[in-house]
Order: structure tokens, then C-alpha cells, then sequence
């Protein structure tokens, strides 16, 4: 059972990186969008940040000038990292 654990626990810190790099780009892109700098690092940031936006932004559009997808995407990552990453630490524990 130890191996299992051990795949369901790198599992939940893969997801735990990815939750945190795309909070970061998030933020950052939210950032940078006030700014009118354009180079590699801003287009990454950006299209990181797009693969949860967009999606969010279809359920709630921008309320005239001000985007809150940002927002929204932050507290679905948030939420997602405290549910099912946490439970999948958990699972981890309790196989081993």
C-alpha cells in the first residue's frame, strides 16, 4: 500500500505546484495588464493566467471596466487546493 500513498501524495504536491504557479501568473498577469510591457515573460504569464480566466470569465463577464475573473480564478484555486489537494494528502497518510 506504501506505493500507492506514495503515487497519490506526488500526485497532490504536482497539483499543489501547478495550483501556485498559476495563482502566480494570475497575479502577475493581472499586474502587468496595467502596464503596457509586452515580452516572454508577460506572454506567459498571460496565456497561464488565460487557461482559467477565460472559462470564468464566460460564467461572469467583466462588470464594465473592472475584470474580476482574477478574483474568482484565485478563489477557485484556493478552494481547490484546500479540498482536493489537502484530501489527497490526507489519503496519502491514512494508505501509509
Amino acid at each position: 500500500m506504501f506505493v500507492i500513498s506514495n503515487l497519490i501524495y506526488a500526485i497532490a504536491l504536482v497539483l499543489r505546484i501547478i495550483i501556485s504557479l498559476e495563482s502566480f501568473c494570475i497575479i502577475v498577469s493581472a499586474i502587468l495588464s496595467w502596464i503596457p510591457l509586452r515580452g516572454s515573460f508577460s506572454y506567459f504569464c498571460y496565456s497561464m493566467a488565460e487557461l482559467i480566466n477565460r472559462p470564468v470569465r464566460k460564467l461572469i463577464p467583466p462588470l464594465g471596466p473592472i475584470d474580476i475573473a482574477p478574483v474568482v480564478s484565485i478563489l477557485i484555486l484556493i478552494f481547490t487546493d484546500a479540498f482536493v489537494v489537502r484530501s489527497l494528502f490526507d489519503l496519502a497518510e491514512v494508505l501509509r
